[in-house]
């Protein structure tokens, strides 16, 4: 599992600790206090499969999340820690405290918010149904007989059973692969995120398109455990890199646009 540690300089740590996100104190234990796993660090999880959201480069973790989670950090005075895990599992993890958070695109759905608690949204996406540049497809349709690919523990295969979708759902551990299986002619579609599908689209130059409008759309939140301190720390460093212009770069970054409205 890949690792990697942001420093962050001595006087914003000072900063945060003058607000209270750290304790800060001879021998004090911020966990008691903050909800953090260790004194002074702040621990992230996302999948590293999630392009472009998360992903190795170089055996790098990259990203937008990524990115998101280094300004946090920085935000919040804390040296940060990342780790990646398959999306099935980040919420265990979540909950077995070997994280402080989730910054790995994940809705907030009324099964998981019994579980662990939410932030405000920090982008606006939607579940999007793609499919090869000749196919006849104009709008998915629900009571089709069609073969889709979702990833493994995204909410898109939920969608489509709680929808009553009458084709076959198949489960990937990443929907790059899922999009190359449509491409290759195995599945009928991909249904994915917008922004991912299109970016791992013009990344792969796949020969594929979005068909019809998104079946639905959402905002991602960080998660973190229930009744953690973290919720509203971090709520206030998203407001405050949105407010500096830091959120605007890194979705510029990776988008070419603004993600935070739809």
């Amino acid at each position: 599992m890949k690792s990697s540690r942001h420093l962050i300089r001595a006087g914003v740590l000072l900063s945060a600790c003058v607000v209270a996100l750290t304790s800060c104190s001879s021998g004090g234990n911020a966990a008691n206090t903050t909800g953090l796993m260790t004194d002074g660090e702040l621990v992230v999880a996302m999948s590293g499969e999630f392009k472009p959201f998360s992903h190795f480069d170089n055996n790098e973790l990259t990203g937008f999340d990524y990115d998101i989670a280094v300004a946090i950090a920085g935000e919040m005075g804390l040296t940060l820690r990342t780790e990646t895990a398959a999306v099935s599992s980040l919420i265990q993890g979540l909950q077995s405290h070997r994280y402080d958070a989730l910054i790995a695109s994940l809705s907030p759905t009324d099964k998981r918010k019994e579980v662990v608690d939410f932030t405000e949204a920090y982008y606006s996406s939607g579940a999007q149904y793609f499919v090869t540049t000749d196919s006849d497809c104009q709008k998915f349709d629900i009571n089709s007989d069609v073969k889709v690919g979702v990833a493994n523990g995204t909410t898109y295969a939920e969608y489509l059973s709680e929808q009553g979708f009458t084709g076959e759902v198949v489960s990937f551990e990443s929907d790059s692969i899922a999009l190359e299986d449509t491409e290759a002619g195995r599945l009928d579609g991909t249904i994915t995120d917008r922004l991912v599908g299109l970016y791992q689209i013009n990344e792969a130059g796949r020969d594929m398109r979005p068909c019809g409008d998104p079946l639905y759309t959402e905002g991602p939140a960080i998660a973190v455990a229930k009744g953690s301190p973290l919720k509203d720390a971090i709520d206030d460093a998203l407001t405050k890199i949105k407010d500096d212009g830091t959120y605007a770069d890194i979705s510029e970054k990776w988008f070419g646009q603004d993600i935070s409205q739809p």
